[in-house]
């Protein structure tokens, strides 16, 4: 019997999503990037794994969350698939691959899709933190100042 380690998932994850940030050197792509991590769940809960598959192309002018979308299907592929070379998720392969499951096949991925796409929306809020300004720090001040007046 093999031995499920919970943390697997989640080190992957965070390895992966991390290497995204890293890589983006413009930290005003970081909010977009972040944006697409977090709301990878819901659209998995909502339209499916194959529908999620089929929005790379339509990102052609969105590269920040092509990246992340591009980032999950790598993870994904490498934590159901370990020991297959070339990643059967990446790609148009990935689609082929998607379509090719039988009805349990895809159902079981798509669990597992949604326990990655929750780690990818805990990390995204590790790893991008919203950003404080001077702005914010002053309005906050002014806020309390304006109200002990």
């Amino acid at each position: 019997m093999a031995n499920y380690d919970p943390r697997k998932n989640s080190i992957k994850v965070y390895q992966n999503l991390k290497a995204v940030k890293e890589s983006t050197q413009q930290t005003e792509h970081h909010d977009e990037q972040k944006s697409q991590a977090v709301e990878l769940y819901t659209y998995i809960a909502t339209w499916g794994l194959m529908r999620l598959k089929g929005e790379d192309p339509a990102l052609v002018n969105q590269i920040q969350k092509q990246k992340i979308l591009r980032c999950f299907f790598q993870t994904l592929g490498e934590l159901v698939y370990p020991n297959t070379q070339p990643n059967p998720l990446v790609g148009m392969e990935g689609m082929r691959k998607i379509i090719g499951l039988s009805a349990s096949e895809y159902l079981g991925l798509t669990g597992v899709a949604l326990q990655v796409a929750r780690e990818f929306s805990f990390w995204a809020e590790a790893l991008y933190p919203k950003q404080r300004s001077n702005n914010d720090v002053n309005q906050t001040t002014n806020q309390v100042t304006t109200v002990n007046s």
